[in-house]
Order: C-alpha cells, then sequence, then structure tokens
C-alpha cells in the first residue's frame, strides 16, 4: 500500500507484499484475545485515513487496539464490540490508571488473601519446604484390547496421536481410547535462594482436601453440548461447568482473589484488578498444555484440554501479570477520554449520521471462530455472557446454529451502519480472513450491498501464527496465514454493478507465487492465499477458497 511510504515502527514491515507485523511488545501481551492484530500494524492504516483530532470507528473492537493505536497517535476513537469481555479489556487497554494506585491495590489484595492463597501451594522437598511453580497433569486412558491403563506422559516421546498399548502392543488413535482419569507426574518447585527443582510428583503437592463449600463467589454456570465448543473429551474429563475447567485448587486462589479484587473501593481499581485476573484465567485454567521444551500459553479461539497439561501456582502467576498490568498503566498510551467503549451489537451504533472520519475493524472470520465460546472463561468471571443471538459467525453446533445467509445479514446492517455514521469521503479499513470462498462473498457483498466502495485490498501478516495455522503447519491441514486488508469509501455503487474482471484467478496465482519467490518467502497455499485474493479484489474478480489457491498452484 503505497500511501503509507516507509513507516517507521518497531515490529511493522510495509511493501508491496503488504504489512507484516510481530504480535510480540510487550502492551500487546498483556492480555490475550482472539484474532488481535498488534496496535504497531494499525497506526499506519490511521495515519494514512485520518488527521491529528480526528475520531476513529471499530464496531469489532476485541481487545481495543485500534483505541490504543489511535491514542498513540493523537486521535480519538470510539469503540464497540458485542462481547462483554472485549469491552472489559479494551476499557482497561484504553482508559488511564495510576500505576502507584494499582500497585497499592494489588498489596491490599495480598494482604488480605495472600498467606491463605500460599498456603495451597506449599510442599516439601528433600525434608525442606518448598512452594510448587506449577504441576504437570497426564491423562490416563485404557486400552481397549487388554483393558489395562495407559499413563499418556509415559508416551510422549512417541507423540500422542496414536498410541501402542505397552501391555498388549495393540495400536489406536487416542480418541478411540476411553479417558478414565489423570494423575500428577512433575512438580517445579522453587525454594528462596536455590536453583529451580523439578521432580516427580508426590502426594505432599497435591490438595484433594479442598471443597468447593465455603469458597466466595465463582462461575458455576454450565457447559454442554448447547455450546458449539463442547466436545465429547469435556464430558470425559468431568467438565460440566465453567468451574470445572479448573483444578479445586486453582478455583479456589481464583475465587480469593476475585473476591479481594470486587471488595475494592475505587471503581477503576477494581476494573483494573479484575483486568488483571481475566488475563490469567485461561492460564490457570486446565487448558494450559505442556510443551516438552518450555511452557508457551493455552491455544487461543479454542476450549481444547490438552493430555498432558500445567496447573500453574495462581499466586505466581498473579503476581507477575500485576507487574505486567501496571506497566502498561505508566505507559500511559492514551490520554483520558480519547477513547470511548461500548458494549452493543454492531448494526444498532449508538453514533449521529456522518460522525465518525475514519473506521478500522476486524469483524468475526465466519466460521473461523465461534467468539462467544472462546471468551467463555472470561465473560463467566464477570458474570456477563455474549448475547449470542447477535454474534455475526457461521456456526452449526450447538443452540445458536448460523449459516452463511444469517452472517452475511448481520454483517450487512453492520456495513450499513459504518456507511451511516462515516462522513462524506470517509473511508473504512476491513481485516479479513476465511479459507472458503462462500465466506468472502457474504463480507464482500455485505459491504458493497450496504453501499460502501471497494477501493483497495492488501495484505497483512499478524506475525505469530493462530492455533489454526499451527495445526495447518503441522497436520497438512490448508489454512490461509496472512489476512486480506480492504479498503471501502463511502461513497460506493449500487450492488448489482460490478466492473468487468480484469484478472483471472491463475493471474493472481501467478502474480502471487512470483512475488513471494522473489521475496524468498512460503509458495504453500495458506501463505499465497491472502495476496491472491487482494490480486483479484483490485482486479475486480471473485475471491476464490484455499482449496483452489492450492489446485491452481498445482498447475503453474
Amino acid at each position: 500500500m503505497t500511501a503509507f511510504g516507509q513507516l517507521a515502527l518497531d515490529d511493522v514491515v510495509i511493501s508491496d507484499l503488504g504489512v507484516a507485523a510481530r504480535r510480540s511488545s510487550s502492551l500487546y501481551s498483556v492480555h490475550a484475545y482472539h484474532t488481535k492484530i498488534p496496535a504497531e500494524a494499525i497506526i499506519g492504516f490511521i495515519e494514512s485515513h485520518t488527521e491529528l483530532g480526528d475520531v476513529v470507528l471499530d464496531p469489532f473492537c476485541g481487545s481495543g487496539m485500534t483505541g490504543v493505536a489511535a491514542g498513540l497517535v493523537r486521535r480519538r476513537a470510539i469503540l464497540n464490540d458485542l462481547s462483554p469481555a472485549a469491552v472489559h479489556i479494551a476499557s482497561n487497554y484504553t482508559a488511564p490508571c495510576d500505576p502507584a494506585a494499582f500497585r497499592d491495590a494489588v498489596n491490599r489484595v495480598l494482604d488480605r488473601v495472600g498467606e491463605r492463597i500460599g498456603d495451597l501451594y506449599r510442599t516439601t522437598h528433600n525434608g525442606q519446604a518448598a512452594q510448587i511453580e506449577y504441576l504437570v497433569w497426564s491423562e490416563i486412558r485404557r486400552c481397549t484390547e487388554c483393558d489395562k491403563n495407559l499413563l499418556l506422559w509415559d508416551m510422549r516421546e512417541a507423540g500422542l496421536r496414536t498410541l501402542t498399548c505397552p501391555h498388549c502392543g495393540f495400536e489406536a488413535a487416542k480418541a478411540d481410547l476411553p479417558i478414565v482419569g489423570e494423575c500428577a507426574v512433575e512438580a517445579n518447585l522453587s525454594q528462596p535462594g536455590r536453583p529451580r527443582v523439578v521432580r516427580p510428583a508426590v502426594e505432599a503437592d497435591l490438595r484433594f482436601d479442598l471443597s468447593r463449600a465455603g469458597l466466595p463467589w465463582y462461575p458455576d454456570m454450565s457447559f454442554d453440548a448447547s455450546r458449539p465448543m463442547w466436545r465429547r473429551g469435556h464430558d470425559d474429563l468431568g467438565i460440566m461447568s465453567v468451574a470445572d475447567f479448573y483444578s479445586e485448587r486453582n478455583l479456589t486462589a481464583l475465587s480469593l482473589l476475585w473476591d479481594a479484587a470486587s471488595s475494592e473501593s475505587d471503581k477503576r481499581l477494581r476494573s483494573a484488578l479484575r483486568f488483571s485476573l481475566t488475563a490469567i484465567a485461561n492460564r490457570a485454567s486446565r487448558r494450559y498444555q505442556w510443551n516438552p521444551k518450555r511452557p508457551t500459553n493455552v491455544l487461543s479461539g479454542t476450549l481444547y484440554i490438552s493430555s498432558l497439561r500445567y496447573e500453574w501456582n495462581v499466586l505466581s502467576l498473579w503476581q507477575r501479570k500485576t507487574r505486567a498490568v501496571a506497566r502498561l498503566f505508566a505507559a500511559r498510551v492514551v490520554d483520558a477520554g480519547a477513547v470511548e467503549v461500548v458494549q452493543g451489537s454492531a448494526i444498532t451504533l449508538p453514533l449521529p449520521d456522518k460522525s465518525i472520519d475514519y473506521c478500522f475493524t476486524d469483524p468475526p472470520f465466519g466460521a473461523h471462530i465461534v467468539y462467544s465460546d472462546a471468551s467463555l472463561l472470561w465473560e463467566a468471571w464477570l458474570d456477563d455472557l455474549t448475547d449470542r443471538e447477535q454474534e455475526a459467525i457461521v456456526v452449526r453446533a450447538g443452540d445458536q446454529s448460523k449459516t452463511i445467509d444469517d452472517y452475511g445479514a448481520l454483517l450487512h446492517g453492520a456495513f450499513s451502519e459504518i456507511r451511516r455514521v462515516l462522513r462524506p469521503g470517509g473511508q473504512a479499513t476491513v481485516v479479513f480472513q476465511a479459507s472458503d470462498p462462500d465466506t468472502w462473498s457474504a463480507v464482500y457483498d455485505a459491504a458493497v450491498c450496504a453501499g460502501l466502495g471497494f477501493v483497495e485490498a492488501t495484505t497483512l501478516s499478524k506475525g505469530q501464527p493462530s492455533f489454526k495455522q499451527i495445526k495447518g503447519r503441522t497436520e497438512g491441514e490448508i489454512v490461509a496465514e496472512t489476512d486480506v486488508v480492504l479498503t471501502f469509501s463511502r461513497e460506493g455503487s449500487p450492488c448489482h454493478l460490478r466492473l468487468a474482471p480484469v484478472i483471472t484467478a491463475e493471474e493472481a496465482v501467478r502474480g502471487a507465487s512470483r512475488s513471494a519467490q522473489a521475496a524468498g518467502r512460503s509458495l504453500s497455499a495458506g501463505a499465497l492465499f491472502a495476496d491472491v485474493n487482494a490480486r483479484l479484489l483490485r482486479g475486480s474478480a471473485r475471491p476464490i477458497g484455499i482449496r483452489k489457491v492450492r489446485e491452481l498452484l498445482e498447475q503453474v
């Protein structure tokens, strides 16, 4: 996108191949969110389309990075999202908070419950006191041939997709062997003034004596087949409610911390404390998968529970996170009052006509992620769940199924609102990723039929791959690795009018391949997919699916 020139930003590269950014800044990682775009990557788009003091809109704001980007370059922003979790996260990213007052609030929480929580993770090693930093837990499955148990920890080096019973030699897919329990297998311990100790887990490390009776409030809403992300494996692991995503020890710790944080009298500090706790809500759950090299993170955009997983020390997790949150507040990236965050549907924005100078947004990617489920643990702790009837997604499972037509209709309403609130001459940038042509058509048609005029298409690489992208690389699944960035103007043509295509799909694939080869980049269908469709859109041609890209790649 040549309008940007040579933008000088850390972790951002802009060229004829599109925009590339790394999702690695300390600000970016304070609180996770699905499909998060680094603020550094958004800044260039905002500066290209606005002047100082202009108002930027993001009707699908997610974690609020559009607001952060706007604040960094002294623009104002209005952020909107249907999700209570998104509004909570975006508000805390963009509302100033005194870092010293926040640290004092953290100390008040520690004074109230710190010692009691610390006791939950105390153990011994070689006769001396030690603190559990984390335990590793392993599933136990039963061989359907000899009826003996298999500890998956013992089989980890051979891989866990297909298992061979050490007792009888029977081979089967892991999914075909029933789960019969779980077992703590390894402990990582700390002791004052000494290196970390890693040893096998022992009975003294476990807390089977804990009970939920008498705990302060904790989220206990049901989790069952009405949720699209529910799987049989959740049932096998005894996960019938949100509380069951946690070990009894970690649920106790989080319940005590949440109760103490909720007792903070200052509204801004109370929200900030809760922000620091939702930031660890997934990591503290049973969803944090074991990694042979080092702990990484939970798989975002899913409710997947790995066969090998961590049980982290919640107090240690939270204290580290509060330091990161304090640094965020000390950075003062957004001026007071510069960003407004509202909760609501993108099809009914509470804004006057022609009041917005520019829109940058990252709408839901069709069937890519069920956002309301992926945000479930955050929203459960907030005791405020997304109105799934208004959610713009494609989903077949659960009790709120939506077709591609339903998805397109909701997006059409959102794009109509964007056009209504944009000032004359204003433009909207839409970041999007989908692997199937039907979803692409739904998005593009929704925008054009809402009266927006297509202007330009380029690509955006977020750097760090998502769970689906990693899965695609390791398992051969074809997954798009970059996003397409579409720019629309407020002034458009009737949706039934469309210029004759000036490029074929074969030409788009050939051009994307040449550009990638010249830059030394991957020539896979996933890597080229976004560039191919950006070329097609610029040439007034319909986007194609990722399987078609692979088919044409084999021909060229």
